[in-house]
């Protein structure tokens, strides 16, 4: 093994996704048994036996959602790319450099990723959430398992990137994928995962660092902000984005170009409830809405990143 203990690696974090349509009900049970993401009732007593419901409740349903867009998720193929490109973006900066992916609720999870930097001899990581806006229920969670695994792994050492939400080159990257797609009929429009509305009230800065991006990015543009992905019987923030759409769709006669504002990535929240669900239940005012395509594989999203790992490496601030 190369002796590695003085160099630094960089894990990438994301939600993760299910590779095959028979690990549906494994991802839905992962997510729904994180009581930090979602508060089923009952308490922690019953957080795993209600999830395992759910899941098998849902597995079906969401099934036949991913089979619309190629029967699994796209979020680990793009995650990795992005891993590849950091890795060859800092290998000039940082001798022997690699970059891990971690996924919070499907493989290869948090736990897999710590413990391959630790095999290959790293002692220093840096944590980096492909969330551009922190929250408890994402960025979160996904720190907490990584601080987890991290007690398991003597002499580790690790830093943490919170958030990008106000970094400059994130913002001029998404103005510039704004400004090349959107038409000049366009009203635009930033969709954002909602929360729920209790995650807020207990100080959770999620929705104003939404509203803190929008801003950055929409320069003197008109815009508006909405929220998607809201789902069981609870208070979520809003306005909810079908709502906004068939009211803004309702009230101007141009276009309504969509900017999933919390994504850097395809997956689910962009391929099916944007691009497929959304359009249908606008019925015919669907056609008049575009989405705006997400970074993916681009380069200049991991030039972002990579500049930011750079900085937090070099803080000297460590756990």
């Amino acid at each position: 093994m190369v002796d590695r203990s003085d160099r630094w690696c960089t894990i990438l974090l994301a939600m993760g996704g299910p590779d095959a349509p028979g690990d549906i009900r494994e991802y839905l049970y992962n997510i729904f048994s994180d009581r930090s993401l979602i508060r089923l009732p009952g308490g922690r007593l019953f957080q795993k036996p209600f999830a395992k419901l759910i899941s098998r409740l849902r597995s079906k349903r969401v099934q036949e959602h991913y089979g619309l867009i190629g029967g699994a998720s796209p979020l680990m193929k793009w995650t990795s790319a992005q891993a590849a490109l950091v890795e060859q973006d800092l290998s000039r900066n940082l001798d022997a450099f690699k970059c891990y992916v971690g996924m919070r609720y499907f493989r290869p999870t948090i736990r897999s990723a710590v413990r391959k930097a630790y095999e290959d001899g790293f002692r220093k990581v840096c944590f980096v959430p492909m969330y551009p806006q922190y929250s408890v229920a994402t960025v979160g969670s996904s720190f907490a398992e990584a601080t987890r695994v991290l007690e398991e792994m003597p002499g580790m050492e690790a830093v943490f990137i919170n958030d990008f939400h106000d970094e400059p080159g994130y913002a001029a990257l998404l103005k510039d994928y704004i400004e090349s797609h959107i038409g000049p009929e366009d009203t635009l429009l930033f969709s954002a995962h909602s929360l729920p509305q209790k995650f807020v009230d207990e100080g959770d800065p999620y929705v104003d660092q939404v509203r803190r991006t929008a801003q950055m990015v929409a320069a003197d543009r008109e815009y508006f902000v909405s929220f998607q992905s809201r789902t069981g019987p609870v208070t979520w923030v809003g306005p909810d984005t079908v709502a906004e759409a068939r009211r803004l769709l309702s009230e101007r006669s141009g276009g309504l170009f969509v900017v999933p504002i919390s994504f850097v990535c395809d997956h689910i929240e962009t391929l099916y409830e944007i691009d497929i669900e959304l359009k249908e239940l606008l019925g015919d005012k669907g056609d008049r809405l575009r989405r705006m395509p997400m970074f993916n594989d681009d380069r200049r999203l991991a030039e972002v990143l990579g500049g930011l790992i750079l900085r937090r490496m070099r803080s000297g601030v460590t756990i």
